[in-house]
């Protein structure tokens, strides 16, 4: 009897290796696939996520970026960044209330330039002496403390805490008269009191020169 013949394959199948092949294409398809679905929706998820910053970034008010307003020293309202230091007349009144605007005894020096600084100067009497007072405004704080120590050329002393810094003459001056100078340590203002003896000039600050708390010269207190 002779030996059984070897079973047919029907259909065209493969060998097991091409079988094995197949299985890894297929495979790698798939995964080519996925990553492609993957792609574009990443990317639009970006995409989403951008818009929604930016939008909610535009409904931030800009007056929440910079802070709630404030009173500023003229009565504006604004962000306190957008507060400026007190100018003119005005100013000098608002950061030295003892200075009276419509005080006929003082009157603005004349300014020898823009750079000079803008002063108004009061003719007034203590104790029965003459008495000079001055109020200055410069444009920085740096600038007024460099032209006061150039002037006296002496260390300032310092109160309130270290607001302002009070420059003192030590003699009197050309003009027969001693003089003490108080600035702010942070703002471009100053006073300057001139009188004939140490005494006088000395009391005439301390009752006729009143001052705003450095806190408030910008900005009024709520």
């Amino acid at each position: 009897m002779s030996d059984p013949a070897p079973p047919t394959r029907f259909g065209g199948d493969a060998p097991d290796g091409e079988t094995g092949e197949r299985n890894v294409v297929l495979r790698t398809l798939l995964r080519l696939r996925s990553v492609l679905v993957l792609v574009p929706l990443l990317a639009g998820l970006l995409i989403a996520a951008a818009i929604g910053a930016g939008m909610l970034w535009a409904d931030i008010p800009d007056r929440q970026l910079t802070g709630p307003d404030v009173t500023c020293w003229d009565g504006q309202s604004a962000p306190v960044t957008d507060c400026t230091e007190p100018r003119g007349r005005r100013g000098l009144h608002w950061v030295f209330p003892s200075y009276q605007i419509r005080d006929e005894r003082c009157v603005p020096l004349e300014r020898r330039g823009s750079s000079s600084p803008y002063q108004v100067a009061c003719a007034l009497r203590f104790d029965q002496r003459p008495v000079t007072v001055t109020y200055t405004a410069r444009s920085s704080a740096d600038d007024l403390l460099k032209a006061l120590r150039a002037s006296y050329g002496a260390k300032p002393v310092s109160e309130a805490d270290g607001e302002r810094l009070v420059f003192r003459g030590s003699s009197a001056g050309s003009n027969g008269l001693y003089r003490v100078t108080v600035a702010y340590a942070g703002h471009p203002f100053s006073v300057t009191v001139e009188a004939p003896d140490r005494r006088v000039r000395d009391t005439a600050l301390d009752e006729l020169v009143t001052f705003r708390p450095a806190d408030q010269v910008v900005v009024r207190q709520s």
